[in-house]
């Protein structure tokens, strides 16, 4: 090969590879180049999220929970809800807990109805484990929705706020009518045994079957109240009143007696206390002239119909009982914080 023809060769070829490297390294810096622009766009994005509430629809207070159905209630149904949420937000909101069956056009629930303003409420029931709760408004029922449900809604509209402030001064008021006067003697169930002032008639929001696990007990408690007995495992107490004409020295005076003692074993002296916003049914051996006995008092928890067990001269919570076993576990030993345990101050 001729030496120079070869040497032109070889600079022709190195100037191309120059040429080409330069091409290269300004496609590499053009594209270096646009990515910052298409990371500030990025960036600029994130600085403008689109808002979203941070309500959680699992374990809320008794009062968060009607202040959620209240909020959704509110906006989705201004029509018949929106003076009810206006003066919950004006005055603070106060839900009263009144008998399901006082509201003929109510025909869904368990029995409880949550009443926000007039012909303005909700029920609740289990449906397939979860609650389900039914909206009434001007005397028709408006929907059926979960809390999840009315929780997407809400965060949706980022409410926040407006639940929360519901909630700090919310009152759930039980307004429940009793049934019959435990006041009165009741002649027609009256005995001939001394003392006996009448079978204790037991008002509906207390009866029913309950479920619990006592604490510090790892096994499912089942308790049967009608309307003047507790059933509580195999055993059956029969309640009753004490005449008021007769003193308590009844239980010195028949302590001793045989037949006396077999006639009343089963029973069980009732009576009301009311205590921490609890009427609790307080439940004593009829012959029994120390301790406390025991309490029942019907309650509400994360919108749920409760029986909060109660014992001690404080009525300290032992355990809260619940409509169905399902629930009994899930809150399985579980403390409330509006209620009141032994060592509280």
């Amino acid at each position: 090969m001729d030496f120079k023809k070869g040497s032109k060769f070889t600079l022709i070829l190195l100037a191309g590879l120059a040429l080409a490297g330069c091409s290269n390294n300004q496609t590499h810096r053009a594209a270096t180049h646009k990515t910052p622009k298409s990371s500030a766009g990025l960036v600029e994005r994130k600085n403008k999220p689109t808002k979203m509430g941070h309500l959680k629809a699992n374990d809320l207070s008794p009062q968060k929970t009607v202040a959620v159905v209240t909020a959704y209630a509110g906006k989705k149904y201004s029509d018949s809800w929106g003076s009810a949420l206006n003066n919950a937000k004006k005055n603070g909101l106060q839900v009263d807990l009144k008998n399901q069956s006082d509201y003929s056009y109510m025909k869904n629930g368990s029995g409880v109805a949550y009443m926000v303003g007039n012909n303005t409420g909700y029920t609740l029931k289990q449906v397939n484990g979860e609650n389900t709760y039914y909206l009434y408004g001007n005397k028709e029922e408006l929907a059926s929705v979960t809390m999840k449900q009315m929780i997407d809604y809400l965060n949706r509209l980022d409410s926040d706020s407006l639940v929360n402030n519901l909630a700090e001064n919310a009152k759930v008021v039980d307004q429940r009518s009793d049934s019959s006067d435990n006041t009165s003697e009741d002649s027609g169930h009256k005995t001939n045994i001394p003392a006996d002032g009448g079978l204790f008639n037991v008002p509906a929001q207390y009866q029913g079957t309950w479920y619990t696990y006592p604490a510090d007990d790892n096994k499912l408690d089942t308790i049967k109240i009608s309307q003047h007995e507790i059933t509580d495992g195999k055993y059956i107490t029969e309640l009753h009143k004490v005449d008021r004409k007769v003193n308590y020295d009844y239980m010195e005076k028949y302590a001793k007696s045989k037949s006396y003692l077999k006639a009343t074993k089963n029973w069980g002296r009732a009576s009301f206390w009311n205590l921490h916003g609890i009427k609790y049914l307080n439940v004593m051996g009829w012959m029994q002239g120390a301790g406390d006995g025991t309490f029942y008092g019907p309650h509400t928890e994360n919108g749920q119909p409760v029986l909060v067990i109660a014992e001690g001269a404080g009525l300290w919570t032992n355990c809260v009982a619940w409509k169905s076993p399902q629930l009994a576990q899930q809150y399985k030993h579980k403390k409330f914080k509006d209620l009141y345990y032994q060592g509280d101050e």
